[in-house]
């Protein structure tokens, strides 16, 4: 079965989301950013992961910006650290949707599994 990681990346924190294939994807946990690489590994290993799904974070007018290179040069060290098939789906203001939502707290769990869920119904996974 395959099974899926979403992350919502962040300066400080971290949102991750998991999901199997054809399913909803459901918050998961909120790391800090300073051992990022182990626990996602960690993650993998354990939740028998084979997909990690990152968001991109474009700005409402679709051009790139900092939040975007920062996610990006992210994504690269991820494709160069693990193992695992490393996917993207456009984000845009998913925490700010759940902070509206009033949700207060690990709102980066729950963008993670907004970004997962986003890509599982463009991918029919």
């Amino acid at each position: 079965m395959n099974k899926l990681l979403g992350i919502d990346y962040g300066d400080k924190r971290i949102g991750l989301a998991l999901a199997e294939a054809g399913s909803l994807a459901l918050p998961y946990k909120v790391i800090d950013n300073d051992s990022v690489l182990e626990e996602i590994n960690k993650i993998i290993k354990e939740e028998n992961i084979t997909t990690v799904v990152v968001g991109l974070p474009h700005s409402l007018s679709g051009n790139d910006n900092e939040r975007l290179n920062i996610t990006k040069q992210f994504i690269k060290y991820l494709e160069n650290n693990l193992t695992v098939s490393i996917k993207t789906v456009d984000e845009q203001m998913t925490s700010k949707l759940y902070t509206k939502q009033g949700v207060k707290k690990d709102i980066d769990k729950h963008a993670a599994t907004a970004i997962l869920d986003t890509y599982l119904a463009q991918n029919d996974s």
